[in-house]
């Protein structure tokens, strides 16, 4: 069972990492705090192991700059506060400050420098999940976006998760399950579960393919954030095992390879991904900045009817990689009448892959065409708004289109959609950014605080992120910035709002940031047990 070998493997680290300890502990037992003056440059990741995240949807990684007391501290400490006050969820951090070390290691820091680029930014929301003895199992699912269901996520790397255990963790403690090569899957077990029209393996246990992450203390999981995993159950009869969850997200569109890319390796043809090959192809090339100009010459006629005949098939993987392949080869009209299939499996599975069309002029402009047409059917204009946003600077013609569809459009979920494009859409003509700001500005103010949807608060966290993926030509956002961070009440709205402001930079945007940190400082070490 791949569990089994993933134990063993791990197991046979673990015992060195023990004789190691022992040497270590009849020399020094005093705790090693690595400061930042002793850190080495990031490790980034090499193609291949890009290419297995890619693939299988995660990564193991260890930190190189920490030893098992700063692990162990971790846990004592994280242990001692949610034993004596409760889960602190997204205070995590600033209630166990020794944490940020782990995000400063150079194994850390380069793999998500490798795949998110060097200006990725922590999310706000961060939680420890603690598994006590006798807990049950979750079931398997892909996490909501803080709470909030997004329901087009990122096949292309804009989020990723990471996985922290700060104790040895063995099966009996209800390690993580992970089911790899479920990140691009389009049907959430969780959501539709009791979906009987097509297969949903993802739900079910598979002993032969699932994985559960037994593993020795300081362990990191890199994930693709929408891959499917689950808790389970811990079985023990004493052993806590705790999970640090952290999200992190891309700023910047990626114009080249931000790993250690060796440029032999360009042409990656991702024929070891199964039907994953040409979602994987896809991203490779996008994370390259790399343009395909042309179908590939050895897709045939039969390839096309065959692959149009698979968009209905009962295996999800299947219908993804026929459409997939047959944007590639620029098949869009098929794909783009998807678009109004009443099931919405289908309609997804066209929105993703019609992304992988963005290098062609013509498709660009028949979906644009579209977007006029159905901009006040909601059901294909977030999915048209969502395909222009994963296409990037590629889509820039659009710009005006999607600030005509906010403004009159009174779908809050398109308006979402629309305004994470405009973040990732980006002009430098000035008149299209004060366009683009004054747009983003007027879904960021406009609050109701007695009548405020869940949807509509969504589209202001989305339009604040994008106000500082738009980082410095943003100087005029920052008085509504200011009204966001003091006034919002959704607290993800106030977290991209005070990144916005930091990444503008300008004396008043960083003096609102630092009046504004005052006032909210959580002191680590004041407790109810120690109040001053």
């Amino acid at each position: 069972m791949t569990h089994l070998i993933l134990q063993q493997s791990i197991s046979r680290r673990l015992r060195i990492r023990y004789k190691k300890k022992q040497s270590d502990n009849n020399t020094n037992n005093s705790t090693v705090f690595v400061t930042k003056s002793n850190m080495d440059i990031p490790v980034l990741l090499t193609d291949r192991q890009v290419q297995e995240f890619l693939i299988n949807g995660y990564l193991l990684l260890q930190p190189k700059s920490l030893d098992e007391n700063f692990h162990s501290t971790i846990f004592t400490q994280a242990l001692s506060v949610i034993q004596k006050e409760g889960n602190p969820g997204n205070n995590i951090l600033p209630r166990v400050p020794l944490l940020q070390r782990l995000f400063d290691d150079p194994v850390i820091t380069g793999a998500l420098e490798s795949l998110l680029g060097s200006n990725y930014v922590m999310q706000p929301h961060r939680h420890p999940h603690l598994t006590s003895p006798g807990s049950d199992d979750q079931s398997w699912h892909k996490d909501s976006f803080f709470g909030y269901r997004k329901l087009l996520r990122h096949h292309q790397l804009r989020y990723v998760m990471i996985m922290y255990y700060p104790q040895d963790t063995t099966i009996e403690m209800g390690p993580t399950g992970i089911k790899p090569r479920t990140q691009y899957d389009v049907m959430d077990p969780k959501i539709y579960q009791h979906n009987k029209i097509f297969e949903s393996s993802d739900a079910k246990n598979d002993d032969k393919n699932d994985i559960y992450v037994v593993c020795m203390a300081g362990t990191v999981v890199l994930i693709h954030y929408d891959i499917v995993h689950r808790g389970t159950a811990n079985t023990s009869s004493s052993s806590y095992r705790f999970m640090f969850k952290f999200q992190f997200n891309r700023m910047e569109e990626p114009t080249k390879p931000t790993w250690n890319h060796d440029p032999a390796n360009v042409s990656y043809d991702a024929t070891d991904a199964g039907l994953l090959q040409p979602v994987v192809k896809h991203i490779w090339n996008w994370m390259l900045g790399h343009v395909v100009a042309a179908p590939e010459a050895f897709v045939t006629s039969n390839d096309i009817t065959r692959w149009k005949s698979l968009l209905n098939d009962r295996d999800g993987k299947i219908r993804l990689n026929a459409a997939y392949n047959l944007a590639l080869c620029n098949e869009y009209d098929v794909l783009i009448n998807r678009l109004y299939d009443n099931e919405e499996i289908f309609r997804f599975e066209a929105t993703y892959a019609l992304t992988a069309c963005r290098y062609n002029k013509d498709a660009i402009t028949k979906l644009q065409e579209v977007l006029r047409d159905e901009k006040n059917t909601e059901q294909i204009a977030y999915c048209l708004a969502f395909i222009f946003s994963e296409m990037g600077p590629l889509a820039l013609d659009t710009l005006p289109l999607l600030i005509d569809v906010v403004q009159t459009n009174n779908s809050w979920l398109v308006q979402q959609y629309c305004c994470e494009a405009l973040g990732t859409i980006q002009s430098n003509r000035h008149e299209d950014i004060d366009e683009v700001i004054r747009c983003l500005t007027n879904v960021l103010s406009n609050r109701d605080e007695q009548n405020d949807s869940k949807q509509k608060s969504h589209a202001r966290f989305v339009a604040a992120l994008s106000i500082a993926k738009l980082g410095t030509k943003a100087v005029q956002a920052v008085p509504v910035l200011k009204g966001a961070l003091y006034l919002d009440q959704n607290r993800y709205v106030n977290g991209n709002a005070l990144l916005a402001l930091e990444r503008i930079g300008t004396n008043e945007a960083l003096k609102i940031m630092l009046d504004y940190l005052k006032t909210s400082r959580w002191c680590a070490k004041t407790t109810t047990a120690s109040q001053y």
